[in-house]
């Protein structure tokens, strides 16, 4: 069955494991969602556990309905091989900006930044994207400022297409001036 690459996503890495939300995710997930620092790049307000239930019980329905032909969302925790514990999260998704378009996303907790994991975990899943979901092409955004992210969308081969400088009226302004990546198979 085709949501099978979406349900059953496993993807291993020498240091980590991405696979779907699990609702027992939901402290570990609540605990970095709401950490000043990882905010300060993310257009988000600090969530509250039932909203991060209710963001995991939301992701199982998208992995359910999701197909190579409509990406509605592919949400993955990211688990340390070594320590089992959640360390940050991943995934796929239309662009907020321009829903035509597939996103590539990750954040990782402060205290595991510097150590390689956002570029290992965005690495693997954008060889699942373009091999497995046959997604034809990628973007990535990022805070001009945030130079550890822009650094992790160049190390994915991606090609620096300048700032973003339209947004449809919808969408939230965060996302004006933000540095825009893209990788095409």
């Amino acid at each position: 069955m085709m949501s099978d690459i979406f349900v059953n996503c496993r993807i291993e890495t020498a240091r980590m494991i991405l696979r779907p939300y699990a609702m027992e995710d939901a402290p570990s997930l609540q605990r970095i969602a709401s950490d000043p620092k990882v905010l300060e790049f993310l257009p988000d307000d600090p969530l509250s556990l039932e909203e991060v239930e209710g963001i995991i019980t939301w992701s199982i329905g998208c992995h359910k309905s999701n197909s190579k032909e409509k990406l509605h969302k592919l949400n993955l925790a990211i688990l340390s091989k070594e320590t089992e514990q959640l360390i940050g999260w991943c995934g796929l998704g239309p662009a907020d900006w321009d829903q035509s378009l597939i996103e590539i996303y990750y954040t990782i907790a402060p205290e595991h930044w510097g150590k390689g994991f956002a570029t290992e975990a965005a690495s693997a899943l954008r060889n699942y994207a373009l091999k497995t979901i046959e997604i034809k092409k990628l973007v990535g955004i990022v805070a001009v400022e945030n130079a550890a992210s822009n650094k992790v969308l160049q190390k994915l081969g991606m090609k620096y297409e300048g700032q973003l400088h339209t947004v449809p009226t919808d969408c939230d302004p965060y996302f004006l001036g933000q540095n825009l990546y893209s990788l095409t198979q």
